[in-house]
């Protein structure tokens, strides 16, 4: 069992202060019922039951500066910071962000002290990246350093993983392809490649993920553009003849119209092939459904 914090104790306390003093009125009240006679002592139970109510309110007054208290402990910002404005507006799913707290900025256009939540309460910094890497890594930490510095400012900075890395990601693909995958029908991922000497994890990590939540039997693999294995060589290896191309890209560009497998690459080894949403359009699909 978890140890109650202060404030946990605390309300307990309040609460039994608060029971004991309506108890203690209601004893009162009983008992100037069968003294209206003795006027010194009905005034007296008077008085007690005076000061149990205010022992009530006091002990509420308590619990809510203390639930207060506990509320700005509790008090977050919220940074998302994408590669360029069209990842500015998307959400990190599974995530509740009070409005009024969340910070949008992108590296493209450059990181300013204006964009970025004040100081008072933890920053937590979510990357509307697909891939770990230089730019969500090592250039996004520098790009807010520089801008806080040049604010003078040192808030406290708590780095989330990558979107491509969230289990939402693959919950909501799992509902999107709900009733569109038949018997037969195979899924291709494609994911930007990387030169970097160790590949980032998350495409591997969302097809495990996307397996698990998939029909059994459902072919799923995983191919790259810039990397190996190639998606178009994957894309010929598949036993499936019908194939949904699934990009692991966050929004449409320069990526999506030239680098994935086209219906001409599947009609030439035999395939059908549709292409699905990009991940931003995904969860906006999910998320209105």
């Amino acid at each position: 069992m978890a140890r109650k914090t202060h404030a946990e104790w605390g309300l307990l306390l309040c609460l039994a202060v608060f029971a004991a003093a309506v108890l203690g009125a209601v004893i009162c009240g009983e008992k100037m019922a069968g003294v209206v006679e003795d006027a010194a002592r009905a005034r007296h139970l008077r008085l007690l039951i005076y000061a149990h109510f205010a022992m009530a309110q006091a002990a509420i007054a308590v619990a809510v500066s203390l639930l207060y208290l506990r509320h700005r402990a509790w008090r977050r910002y919220y940074l998302i910071v994408s590669y360029n404005e069209k990842g500015m507006q998307i959400d990190p799913p599974g995530v509740t962000m009070p409005p009024g707290r969340v910070y949008r900025c992108h590296l493209r256009g450059g990181i300013s002290a204006e964009d970025l939540p004040p100081d008072g309460a933890p920053v937590l910094v979510y990357p509307m990246f697909m891939l770990s890497g230089h730019s969500s890594g090592e250039r996004l930490q520098e790009a807010l350093r520089v801008a806080y510095s040049t604010a003078r400012r040192t808030p406290r900075l708590f780095f989330q993983p990558v979107l491509g890395a969230s289990p939402w990601l693959a919950q909501a693909t799992a509902e999107y392809l709900r009733g569109q995958l038949k018997p037969g029908v195979g899924v291709l991922i494609v994911a930007h490649g990387s030169e970097m000497p160790e590949p980032p994890p998350e495409p591997a990590l969302y097809c495990r993920r996307l397996r698990e939540l998939l029909p059994t039997g459902t072919e799923l693999r995983l191919g790259y553009f810039g990397q190996d294995p190639e998606a178009r060589e994957v894309l010929r290896t598949m036993e499936a003849r019908e194939v949904l191309l699934l990009p692991f890209l966050l929004t449409e560009g320069v990526h999506s119209m030239r680098d994935l497998p086209t219906e001409q690459d599947a009609a030439a080894c035999g395939k059908e092939l549709r292409r699905l949403p990009v991940v931003a359009q995904l969860l906006r699909q999910t998320r209105e459904a």
